[in-house]
């Protein structure tokens, strides 16, 4: 007997997928360190390992155990009262949020990939979709269809006469078009749109919207009767370019004035310990919204009959990491400290970087100032705007025949190289994987490390040299 056979039908339909983590949990087990330097060096995994010891220390120190509020089942399970009311006060200081936030529009659950989960399920019926601008967080093709069913609906920035801008993804004017079309598609194909979700800073660009986009963003969906939701992970990891000063900084959704642009009911705020606070393992994630009805639903996506209190939800984090959070966030003399000093690092790193690709003729989207990552050119075509090439390429499709197989020679090339760089010790990120318009594209993580870093660099300069000797 097949043993599918005794799965359901949405285990079966998992499990026929590719495994999101299979390529990573690989590179993880023979992890590079300073006691196994034959490892391999993560370069494809957003994770900022550069404030750990700070982080670790602090945890360390102020640790603390209430066997009544954290062995308990508590105060249920929307979140520990104490991280609600932190994250309300740092949100108002360092999201600059318009108006009260208030402490019981939070939910946390066990990270921002949970959060997604929960509001896909909340909002969307199964086959219902979501709209996402291209290229996007990988992650995201796992965390909507897995469990919720949600579809994951990309929103194409190609232009009508099939030239492709990176940095329209940031224009008010492309984000109206360019999702006006992605509905109009989505309607077409039987599809019923429910949200738009942005990164915000973006991820994998690493670069920030302006108001003027986010307003965009915000009419359209109130046009349309849509939620916006912001993950907004990458908030605090904002650092100054020396090459683009002018860069825009960020802006969280909160601080800009939609007052007359959309119902507040609508606008919804994804945030997490894994990035701002170098804390992938603390499992955390919080969703801010002051729709009352996303919260209860939340809340109660188990709800047992006759109960006033809701029993539990399937993403209940402990009360002891909640709390060990809420530590760091009311240590306003930490965060003073700890904030500026790990922007202060990726800047660092984000350096070591360029210099590397401006020294080996590579490549990269240009004008970024945030996050941990940056968008890089590694193929055998040409580039997009925004990177070092000034022409805007064009569509494949609107070349000749030949250009098919071009096209398919330079995605097997992507593969090729992936597959040199890890034979190489090395792990990048490929742009397809991000769901990239073009070949070519890889994102690059430098949060790593400054040795691992530099040794991670070299490596993925070995593995070129090797395809192109």
């Amino acid at each position: 007997m097949d043993e599918s056979s005794l799965l359901s039908s949405r285990a079966v339909e998992n499990v026929q997928n590719p495994d999101h983590w299979a390529p990573l949990v690989q590179a993880l087990s023979n992890s590079w360190s300073e006691t196994n330097v034959e490892g391999t060096v993560i370069l494809g995994l957003a994770e900022n390992t550069l404030m750990h010891r700070e982080i670790a220390g602090h945890i360390k120190e102020h640790f603390e155990i209430d066997t009544h509020s954290q062995f308990t089942y508590g105060y249920g399970p929307q979140g520990s009262p104490r991280l609600q009311k932190a994250l309300a006060t740092f949100f108002k200081e360092n999201f600059h949020a318009r108006g009260e936030v208030k402490a019981e529009q939070f939910v946390i659950a066990s990270g921002v990939s949970a959060v997604i989960d929960h509001v896909t399920w909340c909002i969307c019926d199964e086959g219902e979709g979501i709209l996402f601008p291209a290229p996007l967080y990988t992650g995201f093709t796992n965390d909507l269809p897995t469990r919720s069913r949600g579809k994951l609906l990309p929103v194409s920035f190609r232009r009508d006469d099939g030239r492709l801008d990176l940095d329209d993804i940031f224009d008010a004017t492309a984000n109206t078009r360019c999702m006006e079309r992605a509905l109009v598609q989505a309607k077409q194909n039987g599809v019923k749109v429910k949200a738009v979700m942005i990164t915000n800073p973006h991820n994998p660009l690493g670069k920030c919207y302006p108001p003027d986009a986010i307003k965009a963003i915000a009419a359209f969906c109130e046009k349309h009767s849509l939620h916006y939701l912001s993950d907004e992970i990458y908030a605090n990891s904002v650092f100054v370019n020396d090459q683009y000063p002018e860069a825009i900084t960020f802006h969280s959704v909160l601080s800009v004035d939609l007052d007359k642009v959309i119902r507040p009911d609508l606008v919804h705020v994804l945030y997490g310990a894994a990035k701002d606070f170098c804390a992938n393992g603390l499992r955390l994630g919080a969703l801010y919204t002051r729709s009352s009805a996303l919260r209860n639903a939340m809340v109660t996506i188990t709800y047992v009959p006759g109960f006033k209190q809701y029993d539990h939800t399937f993403s209940w984090p402990s009360y002891v990491i909640q709390d060990t959070w809420a530590r760091i966030f009311e240590d306003e003399k930490f965060l003073r400290w700890y904030l500026p000093e790990n922007q202060k690092r990726l800047a660092a790193n984000y350096c070591t970087l360029i210099k590397f690709l401006d020294k080996n003729s590579i490549s990269y989207f240009r004008g970024g100032n945030a996050g941990i990552f940056l968008w890089v050119y590694l193929g055998q075509g040409t580039a997009s705007s925004g990177t070092p090439d000034s022409a805007v390429r064009k569509s494949g499709r609107e070349q000749a025949d030949v250009a098919s197989v071009t096209l398919e020679a330079e995605h097997a090339y992507d593969l090729l190289l992936t597959d040199t760089c890890l034979k190489n010790g090395v792990m990048i990120g490929r742009g397809s994987r991000f769901l990239s318009e073009e070949a070519g594209w890889f994102r690059i993580t430098f949060s790593a490390d400054e040795e691992a870093l530099r040794i991670g660099l070299d490596r993925i300069g070995q593995s070129i040299s090797e395809l192109s000797s």
